[in-house]
């Protein structure tokens, strides 16, 4: 036999359920947004290291040209 009391366990058991989902949505969006964050985060650190590596390397192939060169220019003279 149904009664009141088993409604309302019922209905307060359904109620813990609703609100455990909407912890688990909550959190589920929360981790996805600082997810998000992090790759966008490190995507943009990635292209200034990225950047800043491009250019040592183009200034360390100009004074290996100009090493080259004049080391040229030296042994020509001699």
């Amino acid at each position: 036999m149904f009664t009141w009391k088993d409604y309302y366990v019922e209905n307060e058991r359904r109620q813990d359920q609703l609100e455990q989902a909407r912890q688990f949505r909550l959190a589920k969006a929360f981790s996805e947004m600082r997810e998000k964050r992090f790759t966008n985060l490190s995507i943009r650190i990635l292209d200034v290291v990225g950047s800043q590596l491009v250019r040592w390397g183009h200034q360390l192939q100009c004074r290996c040209a100009e090493l080259a060169n004049s080391a040229a220019k030296r042994s020509y003279v001699s």
